[in-house]
């Protein structure tokens, strides 16, 4: 028997929030190619009750021939729920025909967390002479203990975090010791940072050629670039120009921005993109582009242009996803961060006269 409904969510979970609420969006499609007035309801999972979900719209609905339409589920668990991993799935039926006619959504899953006690009056003034006591002492036993202890060496375990000058611990809580960045270094393997420099010293390996995150070090993440893939900064790290960070986007504030696509804000977006309706950073019309999938109008000819009406979707699509060819796709980073670099002749030079400084340090190398 053919199959009657597409249920698709964008992903398998709902954060709630510290009250216990949150909501996920579903699209469901009609497959069955006639019009159908279908009925929508939510099947809690073990553990789960009927009461914490509600449907927005209604239950019942008409859909027309291969229509699809948005749903949101919206669930709040009640104070004092107990802790735990808890499900629910959808379940559209045709009225006419619900034995026959019918399909069931993905598991989704939600977190229920524990609800902390009300905490007690803390006695601020006892607390904060208690509080100076120990900071005194502890730095008198500190300074005590210095003058007598020798720090780990070079690839020595480092329990406190702590080690010989010139060294860094590779965790706050205990690791081995390896020498920091700026110092001398006669190899990467001895390297903090996982990578040795033209002058001898340990160094980001920003702007290696890389096939894998496991071959960047450090801070860093393999980035597709055109035509290669580079070792590029993480988001949030530190960073002094676009073409340090794997999203190519540094933010005002000398911080690489996300690079997942995704926005909240226009903020999150380096421009031209904006943070569209579901959540993405898209090009607006007129902008060049190479895919349907960076555009907001969901199409692409050389440039973002509006979408012809056949391509155009009947319904909003979810967060996370664009309308191309009448259907909601999922869109990932990669061609987001790609197009935008693409359009972007002067970000996309400088990252190739990073990888050029790279090589031609790693050639003066070479005896």
């Amino acid at each position: 028997m053919p199959r009657a409904f597409d249920i698709t969510a964008v992903t398998d979970s709902i954060r709630l929030d510290a009250s216990g609420r949150g909501e996920m969006a579903f699209t469901v499609s009609n497959a069955l190619r006639a019009a159908v007035r279908a009925r929508v309801s939510v099947v809690p999972g073990p553990g789960a009750k009927a009461e914490w979900f509600t449907l927005q719209g209604g239950e019942e609905r008409d859909f027309a021939p291969d229509g699809t339409q948005q749903l949101t589920v919206q669930v709040r668990t009640p104070p004092g729920t107990p802790p735990g991993r808890l499900s629910f799935h959808l379940l559209v039926v045709d009225v006419t025909d619900p034995d026959e006619r019918y399909a069931e959504g993905p598991s989704t899953g939600f977190e229920v967390v524990a609800t902390p006690p009300p905490k007690k009056a803390i006695p601020w003034l006892w607390l904060a002479l208690a509080a100076g006591i120990v900071l005194i002492l502890g730095t008198v036993i500190g300074i005590v203990a210095s003058r007598g202890e020798e720090r780990p060496a070079l690839n020595e375990p480092c329990p406190e975090g702590t080690c010989d000058k010139g060294l860094a611990c590779t965790a706050a809580d205990g690791g081995v010791c390896l020498v920091a960045e700026g110092q001398p270094c006669d190899g990467g393997a001895v390297c903090l940072t996982g990578f040795c420099g033209q002058k001898g010293q340990c160094e980001l390996a920003l702007g290696q050629n890389c096939t894998s995150d496991a071959s960047c070090p450090g801070p860093l993440k393999c980035a597709a670039v055109p035509g290669s893939q580079l070792c590029l900064l993480r988001p949030k790290e530190a960073c002094g120009s676009d073409r340090d960070c794997a999203s190519f986007f540094c933010r005002p504030d000398g911080r690489c921005n996300r690079d997942d696509g995704r926005c909240d804000s226009d903020e999150e977006c380096r421009a031209p993109s904006r943070c569209g309706p579901t959540r993405l950073c898209q090009l607006p019309d007129k902008e060049p582009c190479t895919t349907n999938e960076v555009c907001l109008s969901g199409f692409c000819d050389e440039r973002c242009k509006p979408a012809p009406v056949p391509a155009r979707c009947p319904a909003p699509c979810p967060a996370f996803s664009t309308c191309i060819s009448g259907r909601c796709v999922i869109v990932r980073d990669h061609r987001i961060n790609q197009d935008v670099l693409m359009g972007s002749p002067q970000r996309l030079e400088s990252v190739k006269e990073l990888q050029l400084e790279q090589n031609l340090e790693f050639q003066r190398r070479i005896p």
